[in-house]
């Protein structure tokens, strides 16, 4: 009698075998050239502070005059409801953004003319239209009760020199 012969192992069976192997390996590499843990400085290196979050919209300049006029005197240093302002910036919908800061979080408070806004914004005044949003990070979780606060605190200022004061540029 003779011995059973054997059967080649099936196709399925060979491909399935590499897949698991590609597998295996990929998350070998994968492991090896991922971090284990935070990166320690080199011997007498201070560790670095992590670098400040960048503003919104482009870098700081000085508001127009004009629209500091309109603001009553907020300006870029200000504080609105316990946000520092950091930066103004214009759009080209006739909106000017004032960017405010807390430690690492930013959300803006937008200043256009009455009407302008589709749908409006929640603020109004005679002239103009005060809206509010932005946050920066998007998981910041800031309270909507407080981005309402600090633009409420905005459209007062506009509303006490909306009647003398010229309507600013970029408005």
């Amino acid at each position: 009698m003779t011995a059973p012969s054997e059967k080649p192992p099936r196709l399925f069976a060979r491909i399935a075998a590499a897949v698991l192997l590609l597998g295996v390996f990929a998350f070998l590499v994968a492991a090896q050239s991922s971090p284990s843990g935070p990166a320690s400085p080199p011997a007498g290196a201070e560790a670095e502070a992590p670098a400040p979050a960048e503003p919104f919209g482009p870098a700081p300049a000085p508001p127009d005059p004009a629209l500091v006029a309109l603001l009553d005197g907020l300006t870029v240093g200000s504080e609105v409801n316990g946000w520092k302002v950091v930066n103004f910036y214009p759009t080209n919908e006739s909106v000017v953004w004032m960017e405010l800061q807390k430690g690492e979080v930013f959300f803006s408070v937008g200043i256009g003319p009455k009407g302008t806004g589709k749908p409006p914004p929640p603020i109004q005044t005679e002239t103009y239209e005060v809206g509010y949003g932005m946050p920066r990070p998007r998981n910041a979780g800031i309270a909507t009760q407080e981005m309402t606060a600090a633009a409420e605190q905005v459209a007062t200022r506009i509303r006490k020199r909306e009647k003398e004061v010229p309507r600013p540029k970029g408005l």
